[in-house]
C-alpha cells in the first residue's frame, strides 16, 4: 500500500462521479496530498447482422474520447473551484473501468468511487465496477453511498470489526482519518443474534465477556497514540450487515475490510462488506485485509 500517492477517483460524468469527487479532493486537504481523476472508456463496437462481424467505427471512438475528454476538464474546473489549494490531475483511459482502477490502486493512497448511477458513458462506472473494484484494490477505496454526517454535528467514524487480527488495519484506518476530521470513532463489533429469543420473544443475554474484553483490547493502543480521538465502542447483537449499517446511519464514515477470516463475530471481512457497500446510508472505507 502507497501511503504517499495520490487520492485517485474514478469519474464518468455521473451525479455519483461528481459526489466522489467533491469527497476526494476534500479528502486529499486534510492529507495534504495530490487528487488524479481517471475517466475510462471503451467503445462498445457495432454488431452487422448480415456480415455476422463487429466492427468497430472510428467516427464512434473518437466521439467517445471526446467525451471523455470534456467529462475531465469539467472535473478539473470543479475541483479547482472547490479545492483551489489541492493540486489536482486527469486523465482519460482507454479501457476498462475495472482495470484501470485496480491498476491505479497499486500506486495511490486510496481510491474514491461514487455511488450506483447510470454513466453517461458505457456503463455504472460504480455498480459492479465498484463492487469488483473494492474487492480486489492494493489500496483502501471510499465508495460515497450517500451524504457523509457533518463534522461541525461531530458525526462518528464507525469501524467495523471482529476479532481477528485484520481489525487493526481497519481501526489504523479509521483512527487516522477521525483524528484528521477531529471526529469521535465508535468501534463496533456485530455478535450473532440469539435466534431463539427472537422466535420466543425472550430477552436476549448479554453479549459474551470475552468480545467486551476483546474489544477494548484491540482499541487501547489506538487510544494512546491518538488521544485527541473520542472513542466509544460496543458489542451489538445483530448480524454485521445489518448492524453495520444501522450504527452507521448518521457517521461521517463507515470502515470495513474487503477480505479475511473472521475470529469471532461473523463474515465481516468478505461478503458483509459488499453487503454494506451497497446499503449504507453514508461513505464507505473498504480497507484491504487479504494479506493480513
Amino acid at each position: 500500500m502507497n501511503t504517499q500517492g495520490p487520492v485517485v477517483v474514478g469519474i464518468d460524468g455521473s451525479p455519483g462521479a461528481e459526489a466522489a469527487l467533491r469527497w476526494a479532493v476534500d479528502e486529499a486537504g486534510t492529507r495534504r496530498i495530490g487528487v488524479r481523476l481517471v475517466c475510462a472508456h471503451r467503445m462498445l463496437p457495432a454488431y452487422y447482422e448480415g456480415m455476422g462481424m463487429y466492427v468497430e467505427l472510428p467516427e464512434q471512438t473518437e466521439a467517445v474520447r471526446q467525451a471523455a475528454n470534456r467529462i475531465v476538464e469539467d472535473a478539473l474546473a470543479e475541483a479547482a473551484r472547490i479545492a483551489p489549494d489541492v493540486e489536482v490531475r486527469g486523465g482519460t483511459v482507454d479501457g476498462s473501468p475495472i482495470s484501470a482502477l485496480l491498476e491505479e490502486s497499486a500506486d495511490s493512497s486510496l481510491l474514491v468511487l461514487g455511488s450506483r448511477q447510470r454513466s453517461t458513458l458505457t456503463s455504472s462506472i460504480l455498480g459492479s465496477v465498484s463492487a469488483a473494484v473494492v474487492a480486489r484494490a492494493e489500496c483502501p477505496a471510499v465508495v460515497v453511498r450517500g451524504a457523509a454526517g457533518l463534522s461541525e454535528e461531530r458525526a462518528e467514524v464507525v469501524v467495523g470489526v471482529d476479532g481477528g487480527p485484520a481489525s487493526q488495519a481497519l481501526l489504523e484506518f479509521g483512527f487516522d482519518f477521525a483524528s484528521r476530521r477531529k471526529a469521535p470513532l465508535r468501534a463496533v463489533l456485530c455478535w450473532h443474534p440469539d435466534l431463539l429469543a427472537s422466535m420466543l420473544w425472550r430477552p436476549e443475554p448479554p453479549a459474551p465477556t470475552r468480545a467486551e474484553a476483546w474489544l477494548a483490547e484491540a482499541i487501547a493502543g489506538w487510544q494512546e497514540k491518538y488521544p485527541d480521538v473520542a472513542v466509544h465502542s460496543g458489542v451489538v447483537r445483530k448480524h454485521p450487515a445489518e448492524g453495520l449499517v444501522a450504527e452507521a446511519a448518521t457517521a461521517q464514515l463507515l470502515v470495513v475490510g474487503n477480505r479475511g477470516r473472521h475470529a469471532m463475530a461473523g463474515t465481516l471481512l468478505g461478503s458483509v462488506s459488499q453487503a454494506v457497500v451497497h446499503s449504507a446510508t453514508c461513505p464507505v472505507a473498504v480497507v484491504p485485509t487479504h494479506s493480513l
